[in-house]
């Protein structure tokens, strides 16, 4: 694959999202591409893929080849289907290689099996979760067997272990010298091990091109980390050859410290039973929450996770038992004042976008927005430079960021959030958690769900385990990562930091001194 100064602008944008870039990748490579969100990694794959400008609207210039077969993972996996169940999903691409009928159903099962998915082929694909239409996504893009890999956050919506899995096939792949991959991803962690090469991004730019090891080598960090580039917790350590000055600088030997919460509850639920047709989700979900509380749910795709909040949020009737707030059941609650009080961000953002530009969106959300705020906010979740666009023309980042900010610009008594964090660099994370903990501070009750057990560890003063339509655990992360089985049934892991910490430990009561070498 190759580009010559390449330019791309979208309709009604002032500035290019790429500009004048030029790169050659070459066959059987693995290339990892990082950079702020919106600074056109996305439009990168989309112009490999042959999506621009006859599928994508948009003004290109310059020259671009690519050898061989592509197949690509899209950002958002419903954009990429095109039927209603797994099964017929699966052979639309074995039809597109022209595989015998006869031999689909095994070719499918193969496949499925390939990406952690056990599902009948009859399943309606409306009725999975999003980390399930990840893997089913991927399904489809592997069935192709394609010469190229474009995959764009493949591990984005996806529970630890299902992360796990993914990173594994990735490298599986990598180790074809049949198959180029180029992949984006926030979560580094895994990937860097086994890339051969990284493209740093900036403004529509490639700033910095290498191995792993040059692109994050320790001289580099303070320019990746400003750039908002999150940088590998560990790499190119292990835990155990780790220097305890560089666990220091990344911040791995800080335990978090957790403040006392209100006993002021908020949402209160009894035995509450939520089903999809004859499926019951929730079971019997008892728990309260509290003032000034952040609470973080977690679990196995599919557990239910935004269920509950959908639940909470009134958008998903209850079979039987009962959700008050403050003290008064749900269903006497009216949507105008419910919504003053409580704000939900969506796992998909598009689904709570009204209006036609993101300043209009932004302004919807105060009773009377003055343009002082709206700059502020502009500013602030770094959108200024497409206040006049649409919101649904947004990279994922983006949208992400703007979904986040019409929550938080007005003071909400509760906030329900699906995974806020996922799909955005490491600055914009970090803003939007500075933002929530002040609102936590301020006594909003956060009930958020992620697959971040990095975040969970940093942040949650509760973690909530879901599985099997019932609550598996409640308590402090920290007694969480104490319950193997737990862990293990529900296929969570212990993040770094923790594993960090624990070790340090661990060496300072045999009385041994910490290691300090490095490889």
């Amino acid at each position: 694959m190759q580009c010559e100064h390449l330019t791309v602008r979208y309709p009604d944008q002032d500035y290019p999202v790429l500009h004048d870039l030029s790169v050659t990748i070459d066959k059987g490579e693995t290339t990892l591409l990082v950079g702020p969100s919106g600074s056109g990694k996305t439009t990168f794959l989309h112009v490999l893929a042959g999506l621009m400008p006859e599928t994508i609207e948009a003004d290109v210039s310059g020259e671009w080849t690519t050898d061989g077969t592509v197949g690509m993972l899209f950002q958002q996996p419903d954009d990429q289907f095109c039927m209603q169940t797994v099964g017929a999903e699966i052979a639309f691409s074995l039809e597109n290689r022209q595989i015998a009928r006869g031999e689909m159903e095994d070719r499918i099962r193969i496949v499925l099996t390939r990406v952690g998915l056990d599902l009948a082929l009859t399943t309606p694909i409306a009725e999975l979760s999003g980390g399930m239409k990840q893997r089913l996504a991927l399904a489809c893009v592997l069935a192709l067997e394609p010469d190229i890999l474009l995959l764009d956050e493949p591990t984005a919506q996806l529970d630890p272990h299902g992360q796990q899995l993914m990173m594994e096939l990735i490298e599986e792949l990598h180790h074809d010298p049949d198959v180029t991959l180029v992949l984006i991803e926030h979560q580094l962690e895994r990937c860097v091990t086994f890339a051969d090469r990284v493209l740093v991004f900036q403004t529509g730019q490639i700033r910095l091109d290498g191995p792993p090891r040059d692109i994050f080598s320790e001289h580099r960090t303070v320019f990746l980390t400003k750039l908002g580039i999150a940088i590998p917790r560990l790499y190119p350590y292990t835990l155990g050859t780790m220097p305890a000055e560089v666990a220091a600088e990344r911040e791995l030997d800080r335990p978090p410290v957790r403040e006392p919460v209100s006993t002021e509850p908020t949402f209160d639920l009894v035995d509450v039973t939520v089903r999809y047709g004859k499926q019951t989700v929730l079971e019997r979900i008892s728990l309260t929450a509290h003032a000034g509380e952040w609470i973080m749910l977690v679990g196995r795709n599919g557990a239910g996770k935004s269920t509950l909040l959908e639940t909470l949020a009134k958008l998903l009737p209850v079979q039987s038992g009962t959700i008050q707030l403050f003290q008064t059941d749900l269903k006497k609650w009216r949507d105008r004042m419910f919504y003053r009080q409580v704000g939900f961000v969506f796992q998909q953002p598009e689904f709570q976008f009204l209006k036609q530009t993101v300043l209009d969106e932004l302004a919807i959300s105060c009773p009377s927005p003055s343009s002082g705020q709206m700059n502020d906010a502009l500013q602030h979740y770094r959108l200024a430079d497409v206040a006049a666009q649409s919101p649904l023309a947004l990279s994922l980042g983006q949208k992400r960021r703007l979904s986040v900010a019409t929550m938080l610009l007005e003071r909400k008594a509760v906030l329900l959030l699906d995974e806020p964090t996922f799909g955005q660099d490491a600055e914009t994370t970090a803003q939007i958690i500075d933002v929530l903990r002040q609102a936590c501070a301020a006594g909003t009750t956060l009930i958020m769900v992620t697959h971040d057990m990095e975040l969970v560890y940093q942040q949650a003063d509760r973690v909530l385990v879901l599985g099997s339509g019932n609550i598996q655990f409640d308590g402090s992360p920290e007694e969480l990562f104490q319950e193997t089985e737990i862990l293990r049934d529900n296929q969570l892991f212990c993040p770094v930091s923790y594993r960090y910490q624990q070790q340090k430990e661990g060496i300072r009561h045999a009385g041994k001194p910490f290691m300090v070498r490095s490889n």
